[in-house]
């Protein structure tokens, strides 16, 4: 274990327990939830670990199919991403953090063309429904498919 990854506990600060806290802490950080709803929308991004994996792996498929060796593409997607996550991870401390680096992209630069087509290809709306469709599954009230919802 790195250490890295941050911890969701249902009352933590009110139970009294530092201890729990303090060591929760130590493994990467903790996120307190005040109710089991807040918990339960808290919980869906833990559940989004895969779908990141994806998108690494198919920029990383893109790479080889350009015709970059495997070892090269893994090692430049996973810099990037990391970087990315750094400098994310910093700025989010301003409660418009995520907004302030989407601004930073240079207008008609390759990165904010490329969230353009996004938006204009429904990406952001899709992973809405995609998370809507989890929170829907811990909650009991579906099996988590999109095609339940149809």
């Amino acid at each position: 274990a790195s250490h890295d990854g941050v911890c969701i506990l249902l009352g933590g600060a009110s139970t009294g327990s530092n201890n729990v806290l303090e060591l929760l802490d130590t493994l990467g950080g903790v996120v307190e939830a005040k109710t089991e709803e807040e918990m339960s929308v808290m919980m869906v991004p833990t559940g989004l670990m895969g779908s990141f994996y994806g998108i690494l792996k198919n920029n990383r498929d893109w790479l080889v199919k350009q015709g970059i060796p495997t070892e090269k593409a893994n090692s430049l997607v996973t810099g990037q991403y990391h970087s990315m996550m750094v400098d994310a991870s910093t700025r989010v401390a301003s409660l418009d953090g995520f907004e302030q680096l989407i601004e930073e992209q240079t207008p008609g630069g390759l990165n904010e063309q490329a969230l353009r087509n996004h938006y204009q290809l429904g990406t952001f709306d899709n992973y809405f429904a995609v998370q809507d469709a989890m929170l829907k599954r811990i909650l009991g009230k579906s099996g988590g498919s999109l095609k339940e919802d149809s």
